[in-house]
């Protein structure tokens, strides 16, 4: 059985959290083949998720498992390292859910100001990176196994529940733990976004205060096609 999204001769395998619907449904719009999708949810992606086999990965929880199976399918292989076309990934990158302001408070005044450099400092990488940490391998092994790695930068949507300031340093360190990898970062914000740094309403999802919509995901399609996908 194939996945949702797939078409015939793949030429990137899609894999993430709910934000990577909106890619494979543009790439699909594109008639761009690709195999994969949604696997789960972005706090899925917090904790230690996968195990590492010879030439593959393996998801320690059972859907999970179950999806990215169907995914490799597409390509007609059962391990990660021979799909033989990039992985296009927004695995860690919910940065909302990085985000949840009640996480943060414990590190405010009473006023809810951070201490001065507080995010930039050296308890918050820590926090960041250790909430991060399983993602980062999972791209570390992706590249290991000599795959071209994109991973796709997230709407920049804070809903109600989240830190702004905390999900924009976040995504500043994430951005320099990806590219120390070596993984390429797909980044549409010049286009997305308006003049406060957030997403414009022409690429966010009616009804939805976190999602891009169809146009959202068509420019990171586009990208992805300027870097040679």
């Amino acid at each position: 059985m194939k996945t949702p999204y797939s078409i015939t001769t793949p030429r990137f395998l899609l894999l993430g959290d709910s934000h990577a619907g909106v890619i494979g449904k543009a790439a699909q719009a594109r008639e761009v083949p690709f195999g994969g999708g949604p696997l789960g949810t972005g706090r899925d992606f917090a904790v230690d998720f996968f195990s590492i086999t010879r030439n593959d990965v393996v998801f320690r929880d059972g859907e999970m498992e179950r999806l990215y199976r169907q995914a490799l399918d597409t390509f007609e292989t059962p391990q990660l390292a021979k799909v033989g076309v990039p992985l296009v990934s927004t695995i860690g990158l919910s940065l909302h859910y990085l985000a949840t302001a009640p996480n943060w408070t414990c590190y405010q005044t009473p006023e809810g100001e951070f201490d001065a450099g507080f995010l930039a400092g050296p308890l918050f990488e820590s926090i960041v990176d250790t909430l991060s940490r399983s993602a980062l391998a999972f791209y570390e092994q992706a590249l290991a196994m000599k795959l071209k790695v994109f991973a796709v930068l997230p709407p920049q949507r804070v809903p109600e529940l989240s830190d702004p300031r905390v999900f924009m340093a976040a995504q500043t360190l994430l951005i320099k733990r990806l590219q120390g990898l070596g993984v390429e970062l797909i980044d549409v914000r010049a286009a997305a976004n308006d003049e406060q740094g957030f997403q414009r309403s022409a690429f966010c999802e009616v009804d939805d205060p976190l999602h891009g919509n169809l146009a959202f995901g068509e420019l990171i399609v586009e990208q992805l096609l300027e870097h040679g996908l």
